[in-house]
């Protein structure tokens, strides 16, 4: 049986507090600049018209999912009422549409929903300063649509600080001492849930201050080289080969729709700085993922082993569909050198100077990451090789 991939779509949820925590991944998984600007207007119509027709196949509800989602989330930080024309709008496309005997697409459809209903509450959380929600709790600490709003407020502004470290430390101390010291006002027991809720979303920043630290520490390591299973879209490399290159590593999966999203970016920076000495290596490992004859793109075997060759040439024709140029690596002992690269999300990207030594690691593509990824690179290509 094969298990079909979805992107944005993964997102929708019919909890407010799943939704945000899958949405803080999704915040670096879909790049703002490459999200569609609409001005509001509903994306892939056709895909829905797709689906009406053929209500058995979920992949165009998918597909249309994915293209509205990915717009709201950058139409979030513009004008509301863009915002609030697109919900609309893609309210308006659904109503009426009949999943049929699809179970599958009904959940979708009605996630849909209460996805978008999230959505108009992140916007009621955009109109507030923290300060004036924090207020809000303070005045009534039993409200839990006010603490809602908080957990929602926290989890916005923390996605401004930019990978501060400092920063983010000190603001989830100061609101880990304010969710508590409200908390014990009260005994309800909903109330408690609701702080409980908001106790999570802090603690899913406090992760990420967790995750920034081991990039850290391993900067100024020496790289551990790739010791390949097997390469696909060309011979890979030599340890020698490499010497005095700048590398940049990217770690992605085939069922990885955030890695797949920030292939274009692989792809330019290989072609604009490929001839100053950059060499982009992708990095995967076997995920029991086939490409049957007929199938409309890979999925995951679970009822069998695919042989590693099988495997292979399914990643070469991926790879290829998506015009990569740089080979990937499939490695022996995937464990232990994701560990030396400190891999806990993907897609994840280390940058690797002339002299052999860690520069950067970037986790996730966001707008932010991939500007200083990119600067990062200039940086280090301009430095001479070492003799």
């Amino acid at each position: 049986m094969l298990m079909k991939r979805f992107v944005v779509a993964a997102c929708v949820s019919s909890s407010l507090f799943a939704f945000v925590a899958c949405n803080r991944a999704a915040d670096d998984a879909v790049p703002a600049a490459e999200a569609e600007s609409t001005g509001g207007e509903v994306l892939a119509q056709d895909s829905l018209a797709t689906f009406v027709a053929n209500p058995t196949d979920t992949e165009p509800l998918m597909d249309f999912t994915n293209a509205n989602f990915e717009a709201l989330q950058k139409e979030m930080s513009g004008p509301s009422e863009v915002t609030q024309k697109h919900i609309e709008g893609i309210r308006k496309s659904i109503a009426g549409v009949d999943p049929g005997d699809n179970e599958q697409a009904a959940g979708l459809l009605n996630s849909i929903e209460k996805s978008l209903q999230v959505f108009e509450f992140r916007l009621v959380a955009k109109g507030f300063t923290l300060d004036e929600v924090q207020a809000k709790v303070t005045e009534n600490p039993s409200d839990v649509e006010a603490i809602d709003l908080y957990a929602v407020k926290i989890d916005m502004v923390s996605s401004e600080m930019h990978d501060d470290i400092p920063q983010m430390e000190a603001f989830v101390k100061n609101e880990a001492d304010f969710i508590v010291s409200n908390a014990e006002k009260v005994d309800d027991s909903k109330v408690k849930i609701a702080y409980r809720k908001a106790a999570i979303v802090l603690q899913s920043i406090a992760q990420d201050v967790d995750r920034l630290k081991s990039y850290e520490k391993i900067i100024g390591n020496e790289m551990t080289p790739i010791d390949a299973q097997a390469w696909v879209n060309g011979d890979g490399f030599t340890p020698e080969e490499l010497e005095g290159k700048v590398i940049l590593l990217d770690f992605w999966a085939v069922w990885c729709g955030p890695c797949v999203a920030g292939f274009p970016h692989m792809i330019e920076w290989q072609e604009e700085y490929g001839e100053e000495g950059l060499q982009v290596i992708g990095i995967t490992r076997y995920f029991n993922f086939d490409w049957p004859e007929g199938a409309e793109g890979p999925g995951q075997v679970e009822d069998g082993e695919v042989p590693p060759a099988q495997e292979e040439a399914m990643l070469n024709k991926f790879v290829a569909e998506h015009g990569l140029k740089h080979p990937t690596a499939l490695v022996a002992d995937p464990d232990q050198f994701y560990e030396s690269y400190a891999v806990s999300v993907i897609p994840h990207m280390v940058l690797i100077g002339r002299d052999g030594k860690i520069r950067k690691v970037v986790g996730g593509i966001g707008e932010a990451g991939i500007k200083s990824l990119d600067e990062a690179i200039q940086k280090a290509l301009a430095e001479p090789a070492p003799q």
